[in-house]
């Protein structure tokens, strides 16, 4: 029996990537008989003294991007395998599901686009509850470590610990590895520094664990980081859908009345959408401090509220490149051209 999976290997890109980073699917792991955790336990064994970011992905699943944006697939395990060990604490996390219910989505208004055709009766991951948390800190609480890697924020961002070098992925990129689809990759720039920290409130989210309901709200950031936010990952390379299929999921929400910066996140991605969409943008609900670090990137209230001309759905997907700002030397990839399948022995 062999077990089916998928790596970006270190080099990859043009030598962009700088590390390793593996993709199991579910179907895969249940196809050859094993548990998620032996699953990855098994990649880890299949590399040897290499060593990866593993993600688990159920793509028949639903999961919610950190502005709310909800997506087709989800992560549902995360693990760090180095030397072909895991960790036994802090190796290996399991992503929780989160059941349905009327009052999440009174509570989470973002969710309502659970309620659509789209996503009607699928499973939703976002983030480990606390029972898969266990003992983990609240620095710690939605990653994996073992040796030299570290994967963080639900499987968003991978590191290697003693090379000191980091790569994102945001969840469309991965939808796109999963399906064998086009990544483009490039420097993340100092735009989705700065969008990546424009959070919604949500209970067990995947950059933040447990219930930030009170913490944080749609319009506000989470890197409380001025004009410095612009720079937390502005170096780090990523690996991004391509701009037309964030422009298609995102126009979901805003077609069934989602307003940025009052339901879902004030990304610089979401508010320019909404923009050449003719939507309502809720500038009065966008806290100060996420002014302060949109204006640091050229996002202004000003530019937001200028007449322009109103474009068709078909017209923002069309120019989905010219809209929506970010990334820097970015490169369009075919999956297959970056990513190997590999079949480990189970």
């Amino acid at each position: 029996m062999k077990l089916k999976y998928r790596i970006i290997p270190k080099g990859a890109a043009d030598g962009t990537v700088p590390l390793n980073w593996a993709f199991i699917d579910k179907k895969d792991i249940l196809e050859a008989g094993l548990t998620d955790l032996e699953a990855c336990k098994v990649i880890g064994k299949d590399l040897g003294e290499d060593c990866a970011a593993v993600n688990v992905m159920d793509m028949d699943a639903i999961t919610v991007t950190s502005d709310g944006i909800i997506a087709n697939g989800a992560v549902v395990g995360v693990a760090s395998v180095d030397h072909g060990m895991i960790n036994p604490s802090y190796g290996y996390l399991n992503i929780s599901e989160i059941p349905y219910s009327d009052q999440m989505i009174q509570e989470e208004p973002h969710m309502r686009l659970w309620l659509t055709d789209f996503y009607k009766g699928k499973k939703l991951f976002r983030g480990p509850s606390r029972a898969d948390r266990g003992n983990r800190s609240p620095n710690n609480e939605n990653m994996t470590m073992s040796g030299r890697i570290a994967n963080n924020n639900c499987g968003s961002e991978v590191m290697n610990m003693v090379e000191m070098t980091e790569i994102l992925a945001p969840f469309f990129g991965q939808y796109e590895i999963m399906t064998g689809g086009e990544v483009i990759i490039g420097l993340a720039g100092p735009v989705v520094s700065v969008g990546i920290g424009m959070v919604v409130s949500e209970r067990h989210g995947r950059v933040f664990g447990g219930d930030n309901l009170g913490s944080y709200r749609a319009g506000m950031t989470a890197h409380n980081s001025g004009i410095y936010a612009k720079t937390v990952k502005q170096d780090y390379p990523a690996i991004a859908a391509p701009k037309n299929v964030l422009a298609e999921y995102t126009l979901r929400a805003l077609d069934i009345g989602l307003i940025p910066g009052r339901h879902i996140g004030s990304s610089p991605a979401v508010l320019c959408l909404a923009k050449a969409y003719g939507k309502e943008i809720d500038c009065d609900n966008i806290a100060s401090r996420a002014w302060i670090e949109l204006e640091s990137v050229g996002i202004t209230r000003e530019f937001l509220e200028s007449p322009s001309k109103v474009m068709t759905r078909e017209e923002v997907i069309a120019n989905a490149d010219k809209i929506i700002p970010g990334m820097e030397d970015a490169k369009k990839y075919a999956v297959a051209d970056i990513c190997e399948i590999r079949y480990a022995e189970v």
